[in-house]
């Protein structure tokens, strides 16, 4: 599994949700040929939509030539109808924190508020008038001989999908708990189906105009992604909260469970890197996490940022003792260019590093589990990023005492927020309980802000997986 920056954030659910969605399509054309969704096996075969039409109006992208007839013949000719669907569609492409200019229509992905608008990733290729073919050029449309050599046409590829994705699906699908698979798969099959909706009958309507998609599904075999849950325990922490999201149907709404997931998914994965990192390098204790909610510079954001640097270079020094351990076990075989291959991963600074460890920092940047992408950085938890983790530790229908609450945030995550919590960690020696105090009671408005904690007394607050 590619664990690199191109892949961060986003990109890791947004993978996640187009498989599904193409094993729902894969399977609902043909349920008697085609694995169902989170169905067991060696491979999965799954359908892509790569939405390049809807996206290419987003971003007021024209790159293929005969888009003037192709216009004409969806009625898109019309100033007014295009203004208005490039409004709409601009609106709901996928934000991606950090990102300082508008990106290519391939950069720009749609946010998958109902299944019609999940799709697969793509990017622009120069075809040559020797491809051409019913596949390739103008699918269900007589453009093909209007496809000069040499220009650029949307193509389905992998790009910025790097298998994190196919790591979640993978662990969703091989959960051993039977019945929470069952009830997973019910929950993730209502966020993906078609919704019948008017977006989501416009979205398909435009997805039948797209210049490429698949006739047939495809294979996309997982059997070389490990999982490591001998390693780790995200991947169990994964589903347990993927469950608690997806099963909310008759409290929270589909965008909603949507968001909530968009984010889960992404923290479990960044997650999941650290703790193998932590354990390739010998580490027996559980890491302790400061989550800062305060508005100003304290010992306590201090030791969050300490914390921060400290993780991202457990993952270089990780990947360096990896590579080291690999290039011995190669010295006899004499292979040259695999050795050099891993000697730019023997070293602590450069590219080959830098990838993974910004794979980590910026995917919990983009979830909001930073302040921030750039500069200096600590550990929090925005609004969206908080009601995730929410929904995905209270199960659906309860509700849990504050403080028992963050203790099974230490518990389970190694979250600390407050002065009782960090009693039981190593933290409580390097920051004064009165700040961690002051720091529980920030984190305690934060959660009623966003209508997830009722203050009942002066001494009982409860904390909610759904606003009231």
């Amino acid at each position: 599994m590619n664990l690199e920056q191109q892949g961060r954030g986003f990109y890791v659910p947004l993978e996640m949700l187009a498989i599904a969605r193409g094993i729902y399509l894969a399977h609902k054309e043909a349920p008697e040929k085609y694995a169902g969704l989170l169905d067991d096996g060696a491979d999965t075969v799954y359908k892509r939509t790569s939405h390049d039409l809807a996206r290419r109006i987003a971003t007021e992208a024209r790159i293929v030539e005969g888009d003037e007839e192709l216009g004409k013949a969806v009625e898109l000719d019309s100033p007014e109808t295009m203004e208005t669907l490039h409004a709409l569609f601009s609106s709901l492409l996928v934000e991606i924190p950090g990102r300082r200019s508008q990106p290519s229509w391939f950069g720009a992905h749609i946010y998958p508020f109902v299944g019609e608008l999940i799709h697969y990733d793509a990017v622009e290729r120069r075809i040559k008038q020797s491809d051409a073919s019913p596949r390739s050029i103008a699918k269900k449309r007589k453009q093909a001989s209007k496809v000069a050599a040499g220009i650029n046409a949307p193509s389905i590829e992998r790009y910025l999908f790097r298998d994190g994705g196919s790591w979640a699906y993978k662990v969703l699908r091989s959960d051993p708990d039977r019945d929470r698979k069952e009830a997973t798969r019910q929950g993730l099959r209502d966020l993906v189906q078609d919704s019948g909706t008017p977006l989501g009958n416009l979205a398909k309507a435009l997805s039948a105009h797209d210049f490429d998609y698949d006739e047939v599904p495809v294979g996309g075999s997982d059997a070389g992604i490990r999982l490591h849950e001998d390693l780790s325990p995200w991947p169990d922490l994964l589903r347990e909260g993927a469950h608690n999201i997806v099963v909310r149907t008759a409290t929270a709404p589909r965008a909603k469970r949507t968001e909530s997931l968009m984010h889960w998914v992404p923290y479990c994965l960044a997650r999941h890197q650290l703790q193998l990192a932590r354990h390739k390098l010998g580490a027996t204790d559980r890491e302790s996490i400061l989550l800062d909610f305060g508005n100003e510079t304290t010992p306590l954001r201090r030791e969050s940022q300490k914390n921060l640097t400290g993780f991202r270079n457990d993952i270089v020094s990780a990947i360096n003792i990896q590579a080291r351990e690999m290039i011995a076990e190669i010295e006899s075989e004499g292979d040259e260019v695999k050795k050099r291959r891993y000697e730019r991963f023997t070293k602590e600074a450069g590219k080959a590093v830098a990838s993974p460890r910004a794979f980590f920092s910026e995917t919990l940047a983009a979830a909001g589990a930073l302040n921030a992408t750039t500069g200096r950085r600590h550990f929090t938890m925005k609004p969206p990023m908080l009601e995730s983790l929410v929904s995905a530790t209270v199960p659906q229908g309860t509700e849990m005492e504050f403080d028992q609450f963050c203790t099974l945030l230490y518990a389970k995550y190694g979250l600390v927020a407050e002065n009782k919590v960090a009693a039981a960690s190593p933290l409580a020696y390097e920051v004064d309980p009165s700040v961690l105090d002051h720091n529980g009671k920030a984190f305690r408005e934060k959660l009623a802000a966003i209508g997830l904690l009722t203050q009942y007394s002066d001494a009982t607050s409860m904390v909610r997986g759904e606003p009231r």
